[in-house]
């Protein structure tokens, strides 16, 4: 069974006001230690693993995150750097493989995707470049493949694509272009050949 261990900070006349707590695993490694204050998580926490591996620091205001907050993997490898503010996610964040290149990294707005988010391959090479507003997509989308070749480009509006979107073959030339509205494929679509010829390949309705 887990133990908890309460060091008591500060009194004032028959009340409690902050605790240092301390929580183990059955192993004896400490899971979290922190602080509370009338009850709820107050400052920095700090979290582990079973084997003694620190997961993450966290900060804390009246029981909800406030603050810098990093993560780690099971090897202690930084995996993640998010800022709080009253419980939501804001402004940047950074996110990596366990090898330290970036996974992800933007902005968060009220917990939601906002602006421009960098995708990247575990080799380094970005992946998707793509603009987002309230959560959804929102403006310009490039997708590449792990070589560094840019395979699609085009545009969402509240998450459906739209306007003229182009698609490439995997060595880069371009194959195929038309329109999106509202999320649906519209209008005259066409297909292109290695030398740039061009040809009516659908007309959509």
């Amino acid at each position: 069974m887990n133990k908890l261990l309460f060091i008591l900070i500060l009194l004032l006349p028959g009340l409690l006001v902050a605790q240092q707590v301390s929580e183990t695993y059955d192993n004896g490694q400490i899971k979290h230690t922190g602080m509370l204050k009338d009850g709820k998580k107050e400052g920095k926490w700090e979290f582990f693993y079973p084997s003694g591996v620190k997961e993450a620091v966290e900060y804390y205001k009246n029981g909800e995150l406030h603050g810098k907050a990093s993560n780690f993997d099971f090897d202690g490898n930084k995996i993640a750097i998010e800022n709080w503010v009253d419980g939501n996610l804001q402004d940047s964040a950074l996110y990596y493989y366990s090898t330290g290149s970036y996974e992800k990294r933007g902005i968060y707005k009220d917990g939601m995707y906002s602006g421009q988010w960098l995708f990247y391959y575990e080799n380094g090479l970005l992946k998707r470049d793509i603009t987002y507003k309230g959560g959804l997509p929102h403006g310009t989308m490039k997708f590449y493949s792990e070589d560094g070749v840019l395979l699609q480009e085009g545009s969402f509006t509240n998450g459906k694509e739209d306007g003229e979107w182009k698609f490439y073959s995997p060595k880069g030339w371009l194959q195929y272009s038309g329109s999106f509205s509202n999320g649906q494929r519209t209008g005259q679509w066409y297909e292109y050949k290695k030398s740039g010829k061009r040809r009516d390949y659908y007309t959509y309705q």
